[in-house]
């Protein structure tokens, strides 16, 4: 344990806090973050317009109302490339200490200025912003260009190419007007993207990274086994003190692509593409990073006074997918009692999870994909996949608990002593 401590301090440790400095990583976190309005405002709408219920979707078309509920999702996750392009780009240039409204806005415009912008209809060729490109296909090269615009912005202003109004004029006008020349260079490169790949035979830029690049990204990033060391390395540095968000950050724009092909797929009346992954990624991952939840359940059994408190102090939360209580408090971060649940327990669950998806049946509802994390996981299991996958998670919680009891009582053991050693010693200070 204490090589292996010694091992990650000294080398993960330093690219762990790269990670969490570097700007791009931070940007782009801190951008999926800033669209959170976007996803929980009509996280609701999005749930009530894809009920899993049979003959729901044709009741709503009869009463004329799916359409509307439609229009909720086209108007915000069918487009959320778009205000990905902004956020992030606004994030970077906040970072770098430049204008971060001028520069999303710059983003936004290269962004839609790269992608094909007619669409064929029943009538022939029409202009208009095909949403396959706004959306999952649409994610990843929003966030290229978001950062190409953000290093240029950055790099220009750097320069001194400004255009700087007399003294007196109001701040919002010389604001607007100051990135005149760099705005100019920033949409010729966008412009010369876009005729550059249109004479090549995939058309476009998007096209080009979404056949090339983004395939063999997504293919990689959006496998089981990619899956399974995420949740690994994330509750192992975790467990030595490193956020896994670290690991996480990186992650987001593939998870958000997995979730919008998911919400297409269904809306299109299409089996799932990722259903399997989505099923293992909620199997392996509820009760907070490191699964403490069924840590929570063994602490009901606690004969110290120690840990019978810190149940009172931690239960709720966790139930919630909150632990720092937990971690820091108890601690499970650095405590050898706690190494082997909290880094093994994510595996072990996925594992089995896993398996009982080639046994049984399951059903998902992807828009509860958009439920807040802190949502418990049996309210989410419940809501979207019924009794079946409500049962599945109880009895991984089962696992997840039995994981944690041999390795909990140990340590109730460890504090229960302790604690009697301690009225032992007052008791006789006292009599003396």
């Amino acid at each position: 344990m204490k090589k292996l401590e010694e091992f990650l301090q000294r080398f993960i440790g330093p690219i762990a806090e790269k990670m969490s400095n570097n700007d791009v990583i931070q940007s782009v976190a801190e951008g999926f973050m800033r669209t959170g309005p976007v996803t929980f405002g009509v996280c609701i709408f999005v749930i009530l317009g894809n009920l899993p219920i049979d003959g729901y979707s044709d009741w709503l078309i009869s009463i004329g109302m799916k359409s509307h509920f439609d229009a909720i999702s086209n108007a915000s996750l069918n487009v959320l490339a778009l205000y990905i392009s902004f956020t992030v780009a606004y994030a970077f240039a906040k970072r770098k200490g430049d204008n971060p409204l001028s520069c999303g806005v710059l983003s936004l415009l290269s962004f839609l200025l790269i992608i094909p912008q007619t669409v064929e209809g029943k009538d022939g060729v029409i202009n208009a912003f095909n949403v396959t490109y706004l959306s999952g296909t649409g994610i990843l090269v929003a966030l290229i260009f978001a950062i190409i615009t953000g290093y240029m912005f950055h790099f220009l202003s750097s320069k001194g190419l400004k255009f700087k109004m007399p003294e007196g004029v109001p701040p919002m006008v010389s604001e607007s007007f100051e990135p005149i020349f760099v705005s100019m260079i920033i949409v010729a490169f966008a412009f010369l993207v876009r005729v550059g790949f249109g004479y090549t035979p995939y058309g476009s830029f998007v096209n080009f990274f979404d056949q090339t690049i983004g395939a063999f990204i997504i293919k990689i990033g959006l496998s089981l086994p990619t899956i399974f060391l995420l949740y690994f390395a994330a509750n192992l540095l975790w467990f030595f003190g490193i956020h896994p968000n670290t690991v996480y950050s990186a992650f987001v724009p593939l998870q958000m692509t997995l979730v919008l092909t998911n919400i297409a797929d269904a809306q299109a009346g299409r089996p799932l593409t990722y259903l399997t992954l989505t099923l293992v990624s909620l199997f392996a991952s509820f009760g907070g990073n490191g699964n403490t939840i069924g840590l929570c359940l063994s602490m009901f059994t606690a004969k110290s006074e120690r840990y019978k408190k810190m149940l009172k102090l931690a239960f709720i939360p966790n139930l919630f997918n909150i632990n720092e209580p937990l971690i820091f408090g108890m601690p499970v971060m650095l405590n050898p009692i706690f190494f082997i649940p909290m880094v093994f327990c994510n595996v072990v669950m996925g594992l089995i999870g896993l398996a009982a998806t080639h046994i049984f049946t399951f059903t998902y509802n992807p828009a509860m994909s958009l439920l807040p994390w802190t949502t418990p996981f049996f309210v989410k299991a419940f809501m979207a996949g019924g009794i079946s996958l409500l049962i599945m998670v109880l009895i991984l919680l089962a696992v997840n608990t039995l994981m944690y009891y041999p390795f909990f009582k140990i340590a109730d053991k460890k504090a229960y002593e302790e604690e009697q050693l301690a009225k032992a010693g007052g008791n006789i200070e006292s009599i003396e």
